[in-house]
């Protein structure tokens, strides 16, 4: 199927069409909890895109939430092994590890056979987890964070004149079919 991809992908381009990706229709894998390594045998040995989470709200903690769980994506990652990058998060010796095994986590992934639509997918995620991060901080190149552990509020995004910002924008919305 990888050499059918690539052959419409090149004839496309020799006809002057441009064959980009599309991020945001990519066909992710449904959401899974992270057990222990037994968790990743259904995934597949091809090349892709993973993202992990880790559950801040759990299902019926929060009544408005409407029952539903809410997971914080903390890294989404390229592989060109899916199976094995997730079963190596388990090695004795890698830090994510003890996250792993809490029993909070939880992964989907997404395969792309193509390496260069694989890269431009990654950085377009990447580029969004940087965006996000910056506005739910509220920390963008011109700031700091003020701390001071004894006042009340020690850690209010100050300007580099000192001023505190109180025109913090929410975050970027996810992308799309994410």
């Amino acid at each position: 199927m990888e050499g059918l991809a690539s052959l419409v992908a090149e004839s496309l381009t020799r006809n002057g069409f441009e064959t980009s990706l599309d991020h945001r229709r990519l066909q992710w894998s449904k959401w899974f909890r992270c057990e222990s390594s037994f968790s990743f045998l259904l995934v597949p040995s091809k090349p892709g895109l993973f993202a992990l989470a880790e559950e801040v709200i759990a299902p019926g903690e929060i009544p408005a939430a409407g029952g539903k769980r809410m997971l914080a994506l903390y890294q989404v990652a390229e592989a060109s092994d899916l199976g094995m990058a997730l079963g190596r998060l388990y090695l004795p010796g890698n830090p994510e590890r003890e996250r792993m095994a809490s029993g909070r986590c939880f992964a989907r992934y997404v395969v792309i056979e193509d390496a260069v639509q694989r890269h431009a997918a990654h950085a377009a995620f990447q580029q969004w987890l940087a965006s996000s991060a910056e506005a739910a901080s509220g920390l963008g190149s011109e700031l700091a964070l003020k701390s001071t552990p004894f006042e009340g509020n020690a850690s209010q995004p100050v300007e580099a004149t000192g001023e505190v910002r109180t025109d913090i924008e929410p975050p970027a919305p996810i992308p799309a079919g994410f």
